[in-house]
């Protein structure tokens, strides 16, 4: 391991000790070694085979088939029962959690307003073969922990279907210029709908939607909004790139169909465990699926975007480093991951701030759905870090410091 990664590592265990974080484990240089030359072997949307020696999640995990006798292809009788029980689930608890859902042009846009016009707004953007849903836990999670001292003061969520996913209608150009337009659009929509320029906003991307939003912010048109702060989740360049070698084979081994939705459920996360919490899946995996007669499909057809995978991540690291004048900056990974030069020397300099669950065996490449609880109080700790540093320190330290303290936000 080099000179510059163990200072690397030994910064990140003296912010997880201020945060509150479990500190990372100690390694030998051999072991580290190991993990962070092992290449993820997955894709978009995984987790770590348990045969490999890492603790690092790959993006795309193994392809496996549903066993014979319990396959998507073999409709069971209670097909229609069990489905209704699962979809009535996720409508209330969509419906619950966002209460305004709207048609923009042809996005599919979800919104929990913020209690008042001080609390801040959180803009997410989904990752590839995903959708709007797989924030829903995060937004409940967000607003039962915004303001111990005022229950009834909550953030604002706003979050939408990319095209060709969820709800939102089909395409064949998946480029990021043209996923990076579309959020250009969507994003002056939500400001002028809902009157919100005056309030402080963070983008939220998770994998895919964290490289539009750093193009978003890195090539700023002359109508772009003012954001605040820009939170990645769990996206490295480097890493990224490496793992799109295995996603065709992804793509083409996982199950076409399914016979239910409970089926699709356990797919993600017992036998790929590309998910590990269950309430979060009851609402994220439904939103995935199209719904037939005798069986469900996947509503995005990954294989259209595959022309486009290798832009997807270019220059990301740098860009995101870089991007967003003024605009504060937090990376949120599920294990350490081979850091390239960009990200760990900006990082040494205050660039942006860095979060590692390396620890918690129930936190993958989902993480904002693993451990939503833990992922809400960490996005609301940089928020108020942000928009009330005073506060803050003397909140937290008990006075406010003379030598400073401000973030840097260049």
């Amino acid at each position: 391991m080099s000179e510059l990664h163990k200072l690397l590592l030994n910064r990140v265990r003296q912010q997880e000790k201020a945060l509150g974080i479990e500190p990372l484990a100690e390694e030998s240089e051999s072991d580290t070694d190991l993990e962070l030359g092992s290449e993820r072997q997955s894709s978009l949307n995984g987790f770590p085979p348990s045969s490999l020696p890492t603790k690092i999640s790959p993006l795309i995990p193994p392809a496996v088939f549903p066993k014979s006798g319990s396959s998507s292809s073999s409709p069971t009788s209670s097909y229609f029962s069990t489905n209704d029980k699962i979809k009535s689930n996720y409508e209330s608890t969509v419906n619950e959690i966002f209460p305004k859902q709207e048609k923009y042009a042809s996005f599919q846009t979800y919104y929990h307003p913020p209690s008042n016009t001080s609390a801040p707004i959180f803009i997410c953007h989904h990752g590839a073969g995903s959708s709007a849903m797989t924030f829903a836990m995060l937004t409940k999670y967000l607003q039962e922990n915004y303001d111990e001292n005022n229950k009834d003061a909550t953030p604002g969520v706003f979050t939408f279907d990319a095209r060709g996913h969820g709800k939102s209608e089909g395409a064949t150009d998946f480029s990021l210029s043209a996923l990076t337009e579309d959020f250009t659009y969507i994003v002056n929509e939500f400001v002028k709908r809902h009157n919100a320029s005056s309030s402080s906003i963070y983008f939220l991307g998770h994998s895919l939607g964290g490289s539009v939003l750093t193009n978003y912010l890195s090539n700023p048109s002359e109508d772009a909004i003012k954001v605040s702060g820009l939170i990645m989740l769990d996206i490295v360049e480097e890493t990224a790139v490496k793992s799109l070698v295995a996603m065709p084979n992804f793509i083409r081994k996982r199950p076409k169909i399914f016979d239910s939705y409970q089926r699709a459920i356990d797919w993600h996360l017992k036998e790929t465990h590309l998910l590990h919490n269950e309430e979060s899946a009851k609402v994220s995996v439904p939103d995935l699926l199209l719904a037939h007669e005798s069986h469900l499909s996947w509503i995005t057809n990954l294989s259209l975007t595959q022309p486009y995978w290798e832009t997807w991540f270019k220059g990301l690291s740098s860009n995101f480093v870089t991007c967003g004048q003024g605009a504060a900056k937090l990376l949120i990974l599920a294990g350490h991951e081979n850091l390239d030069t960009d990200l760990i020397i900006g990082q040494m300099q205050g660039k942006y701030q860095l979060i590692v669950f390396n620890n918690n065996p129930n936190a993958g490449h989902f993480i904002h759905e693993d451990i939503p609880s833990h992922i809400a109080v960490s996005l609301l700790d940089f928020v108020r870090r942000n928009d009330s540093p005073e506060d803050y320190m003397k909140k937290e330290l008990g006075f406010l410091p003379k030598w400073g303290g401000k973030i840097n936000k260049s």
